[in-house]
């Protein structure tokens, strides 16, 4: 009985969640239009790997890019590396200047005080985001 009770803590999964799910929409800067279930790259800077990055956005130009996680059962991972990133997205479609975008704004705006650390799920909405055409 007392070794089932040590044991099931250890058997909870945990989840650490390094950045939030950001979600919001890509407009053409000059046509004023969204871009319609366009394919690119987005995610965020040094912590999105290339297969992650890709994405189709809907037919608004909605997008989501999904928080950076990690599960774990038994021992903590080591967060130090994650604690010192920008709070920066990249953005890259074809046919346009690419762009890095600072969401620490928004972040400080719609994420509570006390749900900033890695132990909580975060979503935050960026709203229109426009992209300029290459020329």
């Amino acid at each position: 009985m007392i070794c089932i009770i040590l044991i099931t803590p250890a058997c909870t999964k945990h989840t650490l969640y390094f950045t939030p799910e950001v979600v919001g929409y890509l407009y053409d800067s000059k046509t004023k239009k969204p871009f319609v279930k366009k394919v690119g790259e987005m995610g965020f800077n040094g912590r999105t790997n290339d297969e992650d990055a890709k994405i189709k956005l809907n037919k608004d130009g909605g997008f989501v890019i999904p928080a950076v996680s990690q599960t774990y059962y038994f021992i903590k991972p080591n967060t130090q590396k994650y604690t010192n990133f920008p709070s920066e997205i990249f953005i890259s479609f074809k046919g346009y200047e690419f762009r890095s975008f600072d969401y620490s704004s928004a972040y400080v705006k719609q994420v509570p005080e006390g749900k900033s650390n890695f132990n909580h799920y975060k979503k935050i909405d960026l709203g229109v985001i426009y992209l300029d055409p290459k020329y």
